[in-house]
């Protein structure tokens, strides 16, 4: 009986307390809704149709491989033709599979599930306050192009280093493919 007695307290206790988590649980989503409406987020599915999309001709050419099929010249030149309309029908699944209702309610709770398991509450309150302030505002807007920049200085200076390596690579290669 008494042994019962700190059982029915912790349960007690941790039924009290689903109410709390049950509410932190509904903040944590409300603010990453919150976060991911400001961020635009949902912009990503398109960007997702287009890389996915993207992979039309190696998939083609995966097929050609994995069925060893050598096509003739007429047979090439009758594939090439047919590319723009094969790549307009891929990029038509993917826009329709990224377009969906299902997709879209995946790709919430992926983002939700994201953010809550790395932010709090709290947390997600501060992040939302941060980027509806005005240094987030130009945060958001300065962004891309600090990217650029970033980028920018970052390949002019792989240019300088880099690209000869790469080009003595390339020669280097090419001197082994030639003597064959």
């Amino acid at each position: 009986m008494f042994a019962s007695r700190p059982l029915k307290a912790g349960l007690l206790a941790a039924l009290l307390a689903l109410p709390m988590l049950a509410h932190a649980d509904a903040a944590q989503e409300a603010g990453a809704k919150e976060l991911a409406a400001t961020l635009n987020i949902n912009n990503m599915l398109p960007g997702l149709a287009q890389r996915t999309s993207a992979s039309a001709l190696p998939l083609l050419q995966e097929y050609f491989v994995k069925n060893k099929i050598k096509l003739s010249d007429a047979q090439q030149k009758k594939a090439q033709e047919g590319l723009k309309g094969y790549g307009e029908k891929i990029h038509k699944l993917a826009d329709d599979y990224f377009g969906s209702a299902a997709v879209k309610t995946q790709f919430e709770q992926t983002v939700v599930k994201s953010f809550s398991a790395q932010f709090s509450g709290d947390e997600l309150k501060q992040i939302n306050a941060f980027y509806k302030s005005a240094a987030g505002q130009k945060f958001m807007k300065q962004q891309p192009q600090i990217g650029d920049a970033i980028a920018g200085e970052t390949l002019k200076a792989a240019e300088k280093a880099l690209l000869p390596k790469m080009q003595a690579a390339a020669e280097a290669y090419g001197k082994t493919i030639a003597k064959k």
